[in-house]
């Protein structure tokens, strides 16, 4: 136990300042009975989200290490009040060792979210069983929204429903579409989503159908380009601005690498289209952003991939059967949880 100790004296070093009386302030922390300390929460958590599996579980390896003596109901009423200031917890611990960047000042005090989803299977199911969704901050990596669904439902912002007026969206391929894009714009929401393959026809000024690809071949590798371009939704052509990066030489490559994995996966040896090929040579962003330069939507754009790399560490910490998916306050607790153990981790 002795090692243990001290093991959990290092981690809690890296903690902010203030995290234990936060415990209190944010509710997670009511009744010193059982619990003594904010320490001996946190450690409740994470033996739950780890080792516990279950509340009855957690309660019996809390008395064995000398913790403290807890019923599984108790565990349960402790564990499901933690989630704010779990939340909080990341958030100062990302922002203190450098992990979150301050918005720029052109973005007053519009919020930015990325929108995403993640399939997973149960325990001996060789396919994907249900879809994570998730909305998270750009700059805090605050979870605006999660839930959990079966693989039938696609990956569309019309599962997202607690954004507010000036929100700016980031989502990929799979998000840019046409009915995607009415209801946000229906609802007072701005876009930027990644424009590729199979998303929808766009036309010039004349109503005629167009290779967007056109308008862009003359950039160089690490250049920028922009063109405002139209597309049809309900009998209207209606106007859509486009803004691309021409890959590098070598993010061209990486990217067809990726690309043969996937196709590898999805369809075995069947080779990569023209299409395919040719779209992996830019970077195209559909926006409803029209008074903010080029570069500046490019940049904002691509720091989605440091939530993608987020997510990627939490998926490898975490096994998605394990959420609670019947309830939301539960769900809350065990996802700022595990990011938690993430941002511990790269600390």
């Amino acid at each position: 136990m002795e090692e243990e100790q001290i093991s959990f004296e290092q981690l809690a070093s890296v903690m902010p300042e203030g995290w234990q009386d936060k415990a209190q302030e944010l509710g997670a922390f009511t009744r010193q009975r059982e619990i003594k300390k904010a320490v001996d929460l946190l450690w409740l958590v994470f033996i739950y989200l780890t080792d516990g599996k279950s509340f009855s579980g957690t309660a019996t390896l809390l008395k064995l290490t000398g913790i403290c003596s807890i019923t599984k109901k108790a565990v349960f009423t402790r564990f499901q009040k933690c989630g704010q200031w779990l939340r909080w917890l990341c958030a100062h611990i990302y922002r203190n060792h450098k992990a979150i960047v301050p918005p720029p000042e052109w973005l007053g005090d519009r919020n930015v979210y990325i929108v995403d989803a993640s399939d997973e299977p149960v325990h001996g199911s060789d396919k994907a069983d249900y879809r994570l969704h998730y909305a998270i901050g750009l700059f805090d990596r605050g979870m605006k929204e999660m839930t959990l669904t079966k693989t039938d439902t696609g990956e569309k912002v019309s599962n997202f429903k607690t954004f507010g007026e000036r929100d700016i969206v980031i989502g990929d391929r799979a998000y840019c579409s046409k009915q995607g894009i009415a209801y946000l714009l229906g609802r007072k929401r701005d876009f930027l989503f990644r424009f590729g393959t199979k998303r929808f026809y766009v036309y010039n000024e004349n109503g005629r159908a167009v290779n967007i690809l056109g308008y862009f071949k003359d950039i160089k590798p690490g250049g920028i380009g922009e063109q405002t371009l139209y597309y049809e939704y309900e009998g209207e052509y209606k106007p859509l601005r486009f803004c691309v990066m021409r890959k590098t030489k070598e993010a061209e490559e990486a990217g067809l690498e990726a690309l043969r994995k996937t196709q590898m996966r999805n369809h075995g040896n069947k080779a990569l289209s023209t299409a395919q090929m040719a779209y992996n040579r830019y970077v195209i962003v559909a926006m409803s952003l029209v008074d903010v330069a080029a570069e500046v939507i490019l940049e904002l754009y691509q720091q989605r991939w440091q939530i993608e790399l987020v997510f990627k560490r939490l998926k490898s910490l975490c096994k998605y059967y394990e959420i609670p998916v019947y309830v939301e306050q539960r769900a809350g607790v065990w996802f700022y949880g595990k990011l938690l153990l993430v941002a511990l981790c790269e600390t």
